[in-house]
């Protein structure tokens, strides 16, 4: 008994530090653009290499553009759609493509060791009853405009000692493993077929892709678009 709340205690500190460091992160941000004249809007984008590194760019476009942009982009369904969304308002250089972020995937899944037969063996032991959705080297997706959401990057062991605790999975070490607490529309289509629902958090591991993130006034648009060695949405349908 003792071990069990010394453990939940644990899982509980493990989860505040979390939620701590990716809010002061989006705060951070925020601060960061205060000079920005007020009809200007700051769209952070992140850049998600193969090599692990993650590039941070701010393009900043008038408040029509802006919202414009969040309307293609949650009307595009696919890869390459998306990359052209993103290319037309100067969001990514010309040579980041489908082909590319696939390459670059590969790679991530040959560093860290994780094979097709490894994972299905993980995806197999790791049991829930809640809806629970995994795929493997796949397309994703997903967008949300107003609803709020948190985005935890990390590359750190204790990270994957946190995703382990709770899946009983034995991950190695990624460059980028990320931890999206929110609402968003979500995309999959991978090596275990489609998945096109609803979710509340979402685990990347392996991601090779954009994110971007932008506010004025009262509201705020959050997406990411790339392949994935690994990803665990937890959907509500």
């Amino acid at each position: 008994m003792k071990d069990a709340l010394i453990g939940k205690s644990i899982a509980i500190g493990i989860i505040s530090l979390f939620l701590t460091i990716g809010l002061s992160t989006i705060i951070t941000a925020q601060d960061n653009t205060k000079s920005i004249p007020r009809d200007a809007v700051p769209v952070i984008v992140l850049e998600y290499k193969s090599d692990g590194t993650i590039e941070r760019t701010v393009v900043r476009m008038s408040p029509e553009q802006a919202d414009s942009f969040y309307e293609e982009i949650r009307d595009a369904r696919d890869l390459e759609t998306r990359l052209s969304v993103y290319r037309k308002y100067n969001l990514i250089s010309e040579n980041v493509s489908g082909y590319t972020l696939r390459a670059g995937m590969e790679e991530k899944a040959q560093r860290m060791g994780l094979t097709q037969d490894k994972l299905i063996s993980l995806i197999q032991r790791d049991k829930t009853i809640f809806h629970v959705y995994r795929n493997i080297f796949c397309f994703v997706s997903g967008d949300t405009s107003g609803d709020r959401f948190l985005l935890i990057p990390f590359g750190l062991s204790l990270f994957t000692a946190f995703f382990s605790y709770f899946t009983r999975n034995s991950l190695p070490s990624a460059d980028a493993i990320d931890f999206i607490i929110g609402g968003f529309s979500f995309i999959s289509r991978g090596l275990l077929g489609q998945v096109d629902s609803y979710s509340i958090t979402t685990t990347l591991v392996g991601f090779v892709g954009i994110m971007t993130y932008y506010w004025h006034n009262t509201f705020e648009g959050f997406d990411f678009t790339g392949v994935c060695v690994y990803v665990k949405a937890r959907c509500l349908y």
